[in-house]
């Protein structure tokens, strides 16, 4: 985005999970949305790898999963990203 000077990053859970025909052929339920300034192409692509490798992780997408408060997701997401 051409006037965003910094990025932004949204997160947001679905329990009963959004049918997006992945491969699973299973329901999304994770999302991150990432808005990023125009010219971070190169930050851009490690955010988003970052994201990727936290998701890889099963027992991260457990706790998001079972979280019971919006303060409970933040942790958990800012409690895994400081591992790195």
């Amino acid at each position: 985005m051409k006037k965003l000077k910094k990025f932004f990053i949204s997160f947001g859970r679905s329990l009963k999970g959004v049918n997006f025909d992945s491969i699973d052929q299973k329901p999304s339920q994770l999302f991150f949305l990432v808005m990023a300034p125009e010219s971070s192409a190169v930050d851009n692509l490690k955010l988003l790898g970052r994201i990727v490798t936290l998701l890889k992780e099963p027992s991260f997408k457990k706790r998001l999963m079972e979280a019971s408060s919006q303060k409970e997701l933040f942790q958990i997401i800012a409690e895994e990203d400081e591992r790195y």
